[in-house]
């Protein structure tokens, strides 16, 4: 944003209120892309007459084109097609001179985020008022050419800036040089310290910028700048907010105009001009000083953008790549035995998941076979870490030994001493002797797994012919306690069973009321499916209970990670 010479100096003429009016370069345009492309959300800059300014190709300048090609071009940025019917948000531009156009987005997108929609309408909001507070000083300006010619060229050389430095270099010299100051610097805001290191400075001694102690008495001054006002001192030598003034004699500085680099509320540092003789700054120059401030201010936010968004398309593949590690930890075949049909679904809410699942055979005579389900406290790359290191230790504890109960307190100490007291995880972990279908299983804190048997005396109400075992023997959660002792139990497997295992991510998933989907959800599903197909596959089951979630939960459904295991006894 800039001014223009659209501006007459004939103060009885005046220029038609548009946006256009105190466009340049465009980088509100591309600004306007930048947010669509980091949000995913369509944001395009409308004039007043509902024509859409858009970035020239090439990267500089803009161009107008008509509110259809506009819109289309914003949701063609993020790789979607405008919908037949769409009500806009939009944030209006309001000058001293009358509405000069407005920010524009969907009122919809199409996704169930109203936290989110409400944050970015709120943004959307704070944008449109940088742009108007900055077309207000533009209007303040509008008699004094130089100053317009000022902040163009500041506009044109910071859109060819390549980085924040280039920016504040950019910046301070266009500042000293229309203002008529002497010396300068810029100095940026420490995020964690919150304390001023020099960036740029033009014709002052080492001395002066070793000093870190306030230049008024208490930083009042500083405090005042920071907060966006234009703070003037006429004589630094007799004022009296001046804490010593001998230190801008030895420097021979004897006028001072500062303001902080603010955008969006939030300050990112100083801009300070001194000159060598007292001087009175007028309004004009205070307004202007104020203007290239929130220049420089937008374009160094908008550059930290743009550097966030190739930080997290970094981040992003390193997640893709890590999750595909994940994923190749998971059994791409299971293990086939005749009496047995094996399916598993695994569904991470993320890139990387808590949840894990494994089954695994020992070899040898018996063969017998291994099935675990886990659950991790805690998503995202602290969880899948935690879950990679519970599926390795596992599987090593597991080929020592079969002892169920040691397996599972060896990988409980293991977890406890590795790990912080907040990261522990919950475990079913069952063995089957393939020879007398003996399943030996230990549930450690986890939802239980549930056995379903064929039973002709319980034909009666909902149980449609079958028994529900819930396999709850075990203890707490592995990880918390180094001393806990975990029970096992057994159960002999029958042609005809039904076992299920899964994570929380199925029980305890919501619909749009807050209700979770729930045990007696998945044990009628199952109970429906067998009674009508009693031949269903161990996939056949996962599907029909992925299906009756989604059927729940709709687009809700990705709230937590998804495992499902299902084993089935011909």
């Amino acid at each position: 944003m800039a001014s223009v010479a659209d501006v007459t100096k004939d103060s009885d003429v005046i220029a038609p209120v548009s946006i256009r009016s105190y466009l340049t370069d465009g980088s509100v345009a591309r600004l306007c892309d930048e947010l669509s492309r980091l949000t995913g959300v369509p944001i395009w800059l409308r004039d007043v007459d509902g024509s859409v300014v858009v970035p020239r190709e090439g990267g500089t300048l803009w161009d107008l084109t008509t509110p259809e090609r506009g819109a289309a071009r914003a949701y063609a940025l993020i790789n979607r097609v405008v919908p037949e019917r769409m009500d806009l948000f939009l944030a209006p531009l309001q000058s001293s001179r009358g509405p000069i156009g407005a920010i524009a987005m969907p009122a919809d997108w199409d996704r169930d985020d109203p936290i989110g929609r409400r944050a970015l309408e709120r943004a959307v909001i704070l944008l449109a008022g940088t742009i108007v507070e900055t077309v207000e000083s533009s209007i303040a300006l509008g008699q004094r050419v130089g100053d317009l010619d000022a902040l163009y060229r500041l506009s044109s050389a910071l859109a060819r800036a390549h980085d924040a430095d280039s920016v504040l270099e950019i910046a301070l010299d266009l500042a000293l040089d229309a203002l008529k100051c002497d010396a300068g610097s810029i100095a940026m805001l420490d995020e964690k310290t919150g304390d001023l290191t020099h960036r740029v400075t033009r014709n002052l001694s080492a001395d002066w910028l070793a000093e870190s102690s306030p230049l008024s008495i208490d930083g009042m001054l500083r405090s005042s700048a920071l907060r966006g006002d234009v703070v003037c001192v006429e004589d630094l030598m007799h004022d009296d907010r001046i804490a010593d003034a001998s230190r801008p004699r030895a420097e021979r500085l004897s006028s001072l105009i500062t303001t902080g680099l603010v955008y969006q509320g939030r300050s990112a540092g100083l801009v300070r001009l001194y000159g060598r003789e007292p001087r009175e700054f007028t309004k004009s120059e205070c307004d202007l000083l104020r203007s290239i401030a929130d220049h420089a201010a937008m374009v160094v936010a908008l550059q930290r953008l743009r550097q966030l968004r190739e930080q997290d398309q970094q981040t992003q593949r390193q997640l893709r790549l890590a999750a595909d590690v994940q994923r190749r930890m998971m059994p791409r075949t299971m293990p086939s035995y005749d009496r047995l049909d094996l399916a598993a679904k695994y569904a991470p809410s993320f890139q990387l998941g808590g949840d894990f699942y494994d089954i695994f055979e020992k070899g040898g005579t018996n063969r017998e076979l291994g099935i675990a389900v886990g659950d991790v406290v805690g998503k995202g790359v602290p969880a899948a870490i935690l879950m990679s290191a519970a599926r390795a230790s596992l599987r090593a504890f597991a080929g020592e030994e079969w002892r169920l109960q040691e397996v599972i307190r060896k990988l409980n100490q293991a977890i406890v001493r590795d790990t912080l007291e907040s990261e522990f995880l919950t475990l079913w972990c069952g063995v089957i002797e393939p020879r007398s279908m003996e399943l030996a299983y230990c549930a450690a804190g986890h939802d239980p797994a549930m056995l379903f048997s064929r039973d002709s005396a319980a034909a009666g109400g909902d149980s449609g012919g079958f028994t529900v075992k819930l396999l709850d023997e075990g203890g707490m959660a592995v990880g918390i306690d180094a001393g806990q002792t975990y029970d096992v139990g057994k159960v002999l497997l029958r042609a005809g069973d039904t076992l299920l295992l899964y994570t929380d991510g199925l029980s305890e998933a919501l619909n749009f009321e807050g209700e979770a989907f729930g045990r007696h959800r998945i044990r009628k599903c199952v109970i429906d499916l067998l009674s009508t197909n009693a031949s269903a596959t161990a996939q056949e089951i996962i599907d029909r209970l992925v299906w009756s979630l989604r059927q729940f939960a709709g687009v809700r459904l990705s709230g937590d990670d998804i495992t499902i295991v299902a084993l089935r006894v011909r």
